[in-house]
């Protein structure tokens, strides 16, 4: 499962319950330790590809409308192309 995900039924991703974990235990969960850190500009986009259920022009178009986010046309290609990659477990740390 991806550090910033949502599991099945939460409104919680997973990361933001592992900074809780964090916060309530004054240790820092191993998963938190070895997620790759993701840069602030960046977050629009990862919020926008983690919320959608499909990732097509139209579904990130609506996406837009309705929530006001601004997003580059790289942003939004860079969503498409991630998509094919939404299933696939990632190995930490990269090699």
């Amino acid at each position: 499962m991806y550090i910033h995900a949502y599991p099945e039924g939460s409104k919680v991703s997973r990361y933001d319950s592992l900074k809780q974990v964090e916060k309530s235990t004054g240790k820092t969960p191993p998963d938190l330790l070895n997620a790759p850190p993701l840069s602030p500009e960046l977050e629009p986009t990862w919020d926008a590809y983690i919320s959608l259920p499909k990732h097509t022009y139209q579904e990130i178009q609506s996406y837009i409308s309705l929530t006001g986010a601004i997003l580059f046309p790289w942003e939004v290609r860079a969503i498409v192309k991630l998509a094919k990659y939404r299933e696939v477990k990632p190995i930490w740390p990269l090699k």
